[in-house]
């Protein structure tokens, strides 16, 4: 009889190394805001000039970049920020090491590219007379060996826990003492052996991604040149954040980004729960005749064509359409165009979406109660439970994960507004509250041909819709252990 013996625990001393990667954290920024980061000279007086990385940060500069901050000198406190909060709170979590570090480095790195190739114009320097001290040799080389400290802590910890795993599998399974634990390599290629025929059926689905989602990521450069049909994206002229900047001082950055939060907060505050509870409601209903009545009549807006429902809403919100008609019953002598006051387009916008996807949203969720156990429902009802609790303790906690998954992918798309809507309901008189980031990048990018104006603020955008899905997929594997990885 063989008796179980558990794996001994990695012992538990000072993890240095994740000192180490504080301590390299806070050193990089140290160095990066109060050394000499370069030496200029002004363009327009001639005189000699020492900036650090404080002055950026307070806008001590000359040019049109005077009294504001450098935007790479905040993303280096952030990820600075990011680094040692992960490497404090969550020593396990490499992947949070691994980002703040990647990036800070980058930061540096882009800090030093912007300032080249934006002398004159933005800080009113002599770009001849350029030169960067050992204060940005220090940073860059720091926030590089910072890189390397998490690669090797994480590296030295999982060894830790392979030697232990290794261990106790040998003792509580007889085996020999030279067994190795395979590497994921050894893995993948011993699974490929055995399933190729499976591999080869999602080859088209991959060399797709990669022809049509990754390469064309290739042209993300023209975000950081001043684009040129003619010299192409190559030959363009480098420009660096100057489309950057140029936004975020426009009179339209606050306002782009402002709506298309606003737009996307009430419509998944509104219309996620929605068809949660319409599939809760359909769940519930035993009359089969009057449930596929109910689900028809919901799923039938999402066929219609996004033209015709724009047609149909602009019709509908006119003074002399079905809401004004309402208006009239009501008692109102000068009936509103919903679509021409701007204080209503949210609303509109908001409710029109939700009566469009109600029905076909909830599908997924009708799909995911199909899979509960029956047998939960009939042991609650023996623990003298209602209707209203067995949606609380057995239907709800069967259908989190659905949940979780959804609203993590809707909290991604936050900032992803869909200008195709928009431009056909908003006008001029709503551009107020209608203007969203992705109809501002129509308009430059297409209207106006400026494409690097437009790749720019459109690469914003996409880089904070990247971000908000790693925030929600994090807030959702600790609160409901459900999660996208």
């Amino acid at each position: 009889m063989t008796t179980a013996i558990k794996a001994t625990p990695v012992p538990a001393g000072v993890d240095w190394k994740r000192f180490a990667v504080i301590g390299l954290c806070a050193l990089t920024l140290v160095v990066l805001l109060f050394t000499t980061q370069l030496n200029a000279v002004d363009r327009k007086t001639g005189e000699a000039l020492s900036l650090t990385g404080l002055d950026f940060l307070q806008g001590n500069t000359a040019g049109k970049s005077a009294g504001s901050c450098h935007p790479m000198i905040i993303a280096a406190i952030l990820f600075t920020v990011m680094g040692i909060a992960a490497a404090w709170f969550a020593p396990d979590k490499f992947v949070y090491s691994i980002v703040g570090a990647i990036f800070l480095a980058v930061s540096v790195f882009m800090f030093r590219f912007d300032v080249t190739y934006q002398a004159k114009g933005e800080f009113g320097l002599d770009k001849d007379s350029l030169f960067f001290t050992a204060g940005w040799m220090a940073a860059m080389g720091l926030s590089i060996i910072n890189l390397g400290m998490v690669i090797w802590r994480k590296t030295g910890r999982t060894m830790d826990l392979r030697r232990a795993e290794i261990e106790a599998t040998r003792v509580n399974a007889n085996i020999r003492s030279g067994y190795r634990v395979p590497t994921t390599w050894q893995i993948i290629k011993r699974d490929f052996s055995k399933h190729w025929p499976i591999y080869l059926l999602i080859l088209p689905t991959i060399i797709f991604y990669i022809v049509w989602c990754y390469g064309p990521m290739y042209g993300i450069m023209i975000a950081f040149n001043n684009y040129k049909a003619k010299g192409g994206i190559t030959g363009s002229e480098w420009v660096g954040l100057q489309w950057f900047r140029d936004f975020f001082r426009s009179a339209y950055a606050y306002r782009t980004i402002r709506n298309t939060l606003l737009i996307s907060f009430y419509n998944l505050l509104v219309g996620f729960p929605a068809p949660i509870i319409l599939a809760l409601l359909l769940n519930e209903m035993r009359a089969r005749r009057y449930k596929r009545v109910v689900q028809t009549v919901t799923y039938m807006p999402y066929f219609i064509s996004l033209v015709v429902m724009c047609g149909i809403l602009t019709d509908f919100c006119s003074t002399t359409g079905l809401f004004g008609e309402i208006q009239k019953m009501l008692g109102v002598d000068s009936p509103v165009n919903l679509l021409g006051d701007a204080k209503y387009f949210r609303t509109v916008y908001v409710g029109s979406e939700v009566w469009q996807r109600l029905g076909w949203d909830s599908i997924i969720f009708l799909s995911a109660l199909a899979g509960i156990d029956q047998e939960q429902y009939e042991a609650a009802t023996i623990d003298g439970a209602g209707k209203f609790k067995q949606v609380l303790h057995v239907t709800l906690p069967g259908i989190l994960p659905t949940i979780s998954i959804l609203l993590i992918l809707r909290i991604g798309s936050l900032m992803g507004v869909g200008y195709e809507k928009i431009i056909l309901l908003y006008n001029g008189l709503t551009y107020e509250t209608a203007d969203v980031v992705s109809t501002y990048v129509y308009r430059k990018g297409i209207v106006d041909a400026n494409f690097s104006f437009s790749t720019a603020v459109n690469l914003f955008n996409s880089v904070i819709n990247f971000l908000l899905v790693i925030f929600a997929n994090k807030i959702s594997a600790l609160l409901t252990e459900n999660s996208l990885w």
